[in-house]
């Protein structure tokens, strides 16, 4: 193959219709080369085959529309609201917005051709309010090139579609790469486990994922690529494994002893048997000559952080020292503090490192970790900083792992000669994906929660309920307890149609809680602010927090006692067990 016909060395920039401008902006989003751009894969399609035509819309239908651009404009009748009037070959349709007005100004032009998807309503005849619309063509005479068959929209940003590399102009650079170099992309499955598997080739499932002759043959499409991906990662994880497994560690970790029971005798409370089994595998581990690679998944408030504890404390007795990175403040701070109540007894020396700790300390702990004197430090992303160096580095353990990249993983591990690593989550891993995601891990479980200790009960409720649940809040609250209500967006949207944070407040305080003091905290908020509102949280000041998913990890709020997550289904089965996690940690 000639380097110009490689797709995978050749520069997005000679695709036809890019060039150097558009071609930089590409690159800042990750699409470096032809395959990057081949691997651009659509958000959705829109199916023209099968639209509804206006003429035949029913009220209360959720359908998809295609239509021309007749007029546009700010109307005012009740109430202020913007009109775009669509047209197709049966009749017209208004599509109508009360919110998000500044958004659609100057977005259309007669003749434009767009999708409209949403529930036909009406109001003097048909309707659509508030519809997820798209811009397909500029205008009909483009539009007619393309109808009758599925039509990729792909993502796209606000830099990309400056340079009028919308999902339009996607479309064309995207075809001009797939006429010119589809096939030669290398295929990483032998030809003989394709066909074994009944997979499409690499070249056609890639056509078939941007123009798929059918829904069926796009899905097929989608699982022969994620398959591929899968094979590859594992081909990774298997020589990462591997790579780690030859090489022998320096340290020499000592195995349990009087110091070790009796630090265990000291803690405040008794091991579980699932604890006690993680520890002895983690400490056997730490013996062997190769470095450790252990995943420990365990429940909020299952002990993960007094097994991790008692780990540090066999490194250090043997004259080592041990990384423990969060990746918030608030958690590693959380972290620092029970560490320090549970390793008092051992006199192991600790430290605390942040982004926000004051340059004269921070010059400090670089200064006693080169040197020896720290035995134990916690941190975030500081820890992986040019500057911080360690004389002894052997056990590193990693919070939340799934927070962290590779690189960061890498670049603290080379802090150390070869240390042992062992990663903590308290999201749910089924056994078979922890295998796959996690191969180059041994894997511990700790699946009880200590004696006292019950477990917090989900339960799902509908907006005919909504006041019996602002009610049981109320309830709650009143008794002394703090309550969460968690949205998924900060602000309101014109895109997605869901109920925000910010607006959600005020409705709050104002309306339906008028006697109560609430919070709302959410990532675009500065520090201090968040701070200072948490802080009034956790000392009861306010009894409601209204937030997003900044409360995920790392807040510790013993009298939070139930939380109301609106748009659950926005969220993450990962997102929900750590949101799960925020409350009932005092039982």
């Amino acid at each position: 193959m000639n380097y110009v016909d490689d797709p995978g060395r050749t520069d997005v920039m000679f695709v036809k219709g890019v060039g150097p401008k558009r071609a930089e902006v590409l690159h800042a989003v990750g699409i470096q080369t032809v395959t990057d751009l081949l691997y651009h894969f659509p958000r959705r399609y829109l199916d023209r085959s099968r639209l509804s035509q206006i003429a035949d819309l029913q009220v209360e239908q959720e359908v998809t529309v295609v239509g021309k651009v007749v007029s546009h404009g700010l109307l005012r009748a009740r109430k202020t609201f913007y009109e775009v009037l669509i047209a197709d070959e049966s009749g017209n349709l208004p599509l109508v917005w009360f919110g998000g007005i500044k958004f659609l100004k100057e977005r259309f032009k007669p003749g434009m051709v767009l999708s409209a998807s949403g529930k036909v309503t009406d109001f003097r005849g048909v309707q659509m309010v508030h519809p997820e619309f798209e811009i397909i063509f500029a205008d009909a005479e483009e539009a007619r090139l393309h109808t009758g068959r599925i039509i990729p929209l792909y993502p796209s940003t606000a830099e990309l579609k400056r340079l009028y590399l919308d999902s339009r102009g996607l479309r064309r650079i995207i075809s001009a790469a797939l006429e010119k170099y589809v096939d030669q992309l290398v295929d990483p499955i032998p030809l003989e486990v394709a066909k074994e598997h009944k997979l499409p080739g690499l070249p056609a499932a890639v056509r078939q994922m941007h123009y798929p002759d059918s829904f069926a043959e796009q899905q097929a499409a989608r699982q022969s690529l994620a398959l591929r991906e899968l094979i590859m990662f594992q081909v990774m994880v298997l020589e990462r494994r591997d790579r780690d497994r030859r090489r022998a560690k320096p340290q020499k970790i000592s195995p349990p002893d009087r110091e070790y029971t009796a630090l265990c005798k000291s803690l405040p409370f008794a091991l579980t048997k699932a604890q006690r089994k993680a520890t002895a595998e983690i400490l056997d581990d730490l013996q062997q000559s190769e470095p450790m690679r252990r995943l420990l998944q365990g429940d909020v408030g299952s002990g993960k952080t007094a097994v991790a504890a008692l780990a540090m404390a066999q490194v250090a007795r043997s004259g080592y020292q041990s990384a423990l990175m969060a990746p918030t403040e608030i958690l590693a701070l959380q972290h620092y503090e029970t560490l320090q109540s549970l390793l008092k007894p051992s006199g192991l020396r600790l430290a605390l490192l942040t982004g926000s700790t004051a340059a004269a300390k921070r010059r400090e702990l670089t200064e006693a970790l080169l040197e020896g004197q720290i035995d134990l430090i916690v941190g975030t992303h500081a820890l992986i900083s040019k500057d911080v160096k360690f004389k002894g580095l052997a056990l590193i353990i990693i919070d939340e792992q799934h927070r962290f990249g590779v690189k960061q993983r890498e670049t603290l591990l080379a802090k150390g000669k070869r240390p042992d690593l062992l990663v903590m989550t308290a999201t749910p891993i089924p056994r078979t994906l922890a295998l796959t995601a996690y191969g180059d891990l041994e894997f511990s479980l700790i699946d009880e929660l200590p004696p006292g200790r019950e477990p917090v009960r989900p339960a799902l409720r509908n907006d005919f309920e909504r006041p019996k649940v602002y009610s049981f809040i109320k309830e709650q609250v009143e008794q002394g307890h703090r309550a969460f209500i968690i949205y998924p967006l900060v602000e309101e949207s014109l895109k997605v149609h869901l109920r925000d944070a910010t607006n959600a407040y005020y409705d709050l305080r104002d309306q339906i809680f008028p006697e109560l003091e609430i919070g709302l905290v959410h990532g675009q908020m500065p520090a201090e602010e968040r701070d200072a509102t948490m802080s009034r949280f956790a000392e009861g000041e306010i009894g409601i927090l209204v937030a997003t998913t900044v409360v995920e990890v790392g807040i510790d709020i013993p009298a939070a006692t139930v939380m109301l997550i609106e748009h659950a289904e926005r969220f993450g089965l990962g997102q929900l067990h750590q949101l799960r996690g925020r409350v009932g940690r005092a039982q």
